[in-house]
């Protein structure tokens, strides 16, 4: 083999890995860009570990029209979201069978929202979930978020697929009803 042809065999073979990791890079990111935005009630805790990184962790205030001898269920794996994006009127769980929900259950659905398999212990399904920041604004946001006059939201962006992503966290004045002493 030549040096040269040896040169360029070298070149190639350390080229194409950064090849697939920029193909990878551009088709998470195109598909991070697809899905509706919708506005997710939450409540703020934030056992931050500056060891980890800079996030704030949350729990869902899901709207759910409950009957008054049913309890707020826990370990939920899909939700049927009613209302127009971005803002949820209600939700209410969905049961599903090898990974089809019965047709009368989706009915009204405006998106079916999925548990995320395979995250963080952090984000636990409907349930909880985080948002990475700079320490900064981390710190800000964890004051709001224990701040009762004010009510915090999450917005995410859901993919075809149920799949949500937090893309920010927004704060609106607590509704006067809700505001606490």
């Amino acid at each position: 083999m030549t040096p040269t042809r040896h040169h360029l065999i070298l070149a190639a073979a350390l080229l194409l890995p950064l090849a697939a990791l920029a193909a990878s890079w551009a088709v998470t990111h195109q598909q991070a860009q697809q899905g509706q935005d919708w506005l997710i009630p939450i409540e703020g805790y934030d056992p931050r570990d500056l060891l980890r990184g800079h996030y704030v962790q949350y729990r869902y205030a899901w709207p759910m029209a409950l009957e008054p001898d049913q309890s707020y269920p826990r370990m939920m794996d899909a939700l049927c979201v009613i209302g127009a994006t971005p803002h949820i009127q209600s939700v209410r769980p969905l049961t599903h069978i090898a990974d089809r929900f019965l047709p009368s259950e989706t009915k009204g659905c405006a998106i079916i929202l999925r548990a995320t398999l395979g995250t963080r212990q952090e984000v636990r399904g409907l349930e909880s979930g985080i948002f990475y920041a700079s320490q900064a604004q981390a710190i800000a946001l964890s004051r709001k978020l224990a701040d009762p006059r004010l009510q915090g939201l999450v917005r995410v962006r859901v993919r075809a697929d149920g799949v949500m992503r937090p893309v920010a966290l927004d704060f609106r004045p607590r509704p006067k009803a809700q505001a606490a002493p």
